[in-house]
């Protein structure tokens, strides 16, 4: 009786308050979602690269002469019209050679002149032998009458034909040593066009010292100072390099083999740079080059997409981060690309050095290739919650290094390569994800940093999600 009158309600409030207490865990263990509505938009498919940017047109300007440079009228960043003075060489050893081509130019004219005269004077010699010559023909003739009537001898007829025939001879030689002389005259004019074109040439030389700008633009490299000698071989030394219109922006992609029969042109394109987290820019693909490019077994062909720097934000050598969209569905039913995956917490994510697992999740700490970073996205945007704007901005970041880490992997490299560039490459997002975030978010996001490294790159928390690769806001392919 004395069990049954305490037992029973000891054993019956044991029992309800282990139920509560199992109660309470269960509610305490039950998962939470995140809820978010489907909508209709635009879904996007696009092919991923990253290339230089650079002006359009740019013209290295260089020396066609050597010699020192003595000034330097435009330096980084001027603003030069074309045909502006950029550069000064020393010009005293050309002046000298030009006084010395018109010292010779002179001399070779004073000769002309000089034979001119002898050719007047050979002239002359010939009309006095033309005359000897009617003289001897006259006595000859007179001679041969006497001789007819026996007044004369036939000697002196003899002495008269042979001066004849010594005034034809005499008149014969003053020809030709006319003839002669027309030929130096002539040898010394064409000595003065040569002295007249070595003068010129000198001339053209010492302008040379003087280095124009060939077009208006913005001098955008300076390869030389005051002071230095450049040296005019085959090929000219750049001294400036000048965009002529910093207005419009190329960039020049490696799209792999696989991925341009995708590509065309006129196809839209939009890209980021890491100098301006967040903004985008558009473009269009004006050229498909067809020379392949070969690296380490993997082919490549270059694309070269237009863009326009109207604001001048975009600076040459910056590396772009693009999206070639090769297909578009509009009006599409669209969800999040978190909700296409779902694991729930009490599955343990797979280690990240795990014998057969994901090198490239391994090394870089946001997740493998499928996952596209999804394990980290989702912590951060449930730790910071995140805006639209910022989880779009940081999926694309995360993207974006995939992207590089794969084309690595592609060429042939090692885990041990993959695993440092993953690194600088994290490094990297990292301050440019932090960039994005308020004074109130970035505490939070550099315990969670630092939590990660403690616990080793790869590893992801709890009720991860893996989403696909995001070609629009809040859109999924």
């Amino acid at each position: 009786m004395s069990f049954l009158r305490w037992g029973v309600p000891v054993v019956i409030a044991a029992a309800a308050a282990g139920g509560w207490y199992l109660w309470d865990r269960g509610q305490a263990e039950q998962t939470t979602y995140r809820l978010a509505a489907p909508d209709r938009g635009a879904i996007l498919q696009t092919v991923s690269s990253t290339g230089a940017l650079n002006p359009v047109v740019t013209v290295d300007v260089g020396s066609q002469v050597s010699g020192q440079i003595t000034a330097l009228p435009a330096d980084f960043n001027t603003q030069v019209k074309a045909q502006q003075v950029i550069a000064r060489l020393d010009p005293a050893t050309f002046e000298a050679k030009v006084a010395e081509a018109r010292a010779e130019l002179a001399v070779s004219r004073a000769n002309v002149a000089m034979q001119a005269a002898s050719v007047l004077e050979l002239q002359a010699g010939i009309d006095g032998a033309q005359a000897a010559l009617k003289e001897a023909e006259l006595e000859l003739a007179r001679k041969g009458s006497l001789l007819e009537r026996r007044v004369v001898a036939r000697s002196e007829v003899e002495k008269a034909t042979a001066a004849r025939d010594q005034a034809v001879a005499n008149l014969a030689a003053a020809r030709a040593r006319l003839a002669k002389q027309r030929a130096q005259l002539d040898n010394a004019r064409a000595t003065v066009d040569s002295k007249a074109a070595t003068l010129r040439t000198r001339e053209l030389e010492l302008e040379h010292t003087v280095i124009r700008s060939p077009v208006d633009g913005v001098v955008i490299s300076r390869d030389v100072a005051i002071g230095q000698t450049v040296a005019a071989s085959l090929n000219a030394p750049v001294l400036f390099r000048i965009a002529q219109d910093l207005g419009r922006m190329q960039v020049e992609l490696s799209v792999d083999e696989a991925d341009i029969g995708r590509v065309r042109e006129g196809q839209r394109v939009t890209f980021s740079v890491d100098a301006y987290p967040g903004r985008g820019y558009a473009g269009k693909v004006r050229q498909i080059r067809k020379a392949p490019k070969e690296v380490s077994n993997v082919v490549t062909y270059t694309v070269v997409a237009d863009a326009d720097n109207g604001d001048l934000s975009l600076l040459p050598g910056m590396t772009a981060n693009v999206q070639v969209i090769v297909s578009r569905r509009d009006d599409a039913l669209r969800v999040t690309n978190a909700a296409l995956r779902f694991r729930p917490p009490e599955e343990a994510p797979p280690p990240a050095a795990s014998s057969g697992g994901n090198p490239l999740a391994a090394a870089t700490g946001y997740g493998g290739r499928r996952r596209g970073g999804g394990a980290l996205l989702q912590r951060l945007d449930e730790a910071l919650k995140l805006t639209e704007e910022q989880r779009g901005r940081i999926e694309e970041l995360i993207g974006e290094m995939g992207t590089k880490l794969r084309a690595l992997r592609r060429s042939g490299a090692g885990s041990d390569a993959i695993r440092r560039m993953a690194a600088d490459l994290r490094s990297g997002n990292d301050a440019r994800i932090e960039a994005l975030l308020d004074e109130a978010q970035r505490p939070i996001f550099r315990r969670l940093m630092a939590e990660r490294s403690g616990a080793g790159a790869g590893r992801g928390p709890a009720g991860s999600t893996w989403s696909g690769r995001t070609e629009g806001p809040g859109a999924s392919t």
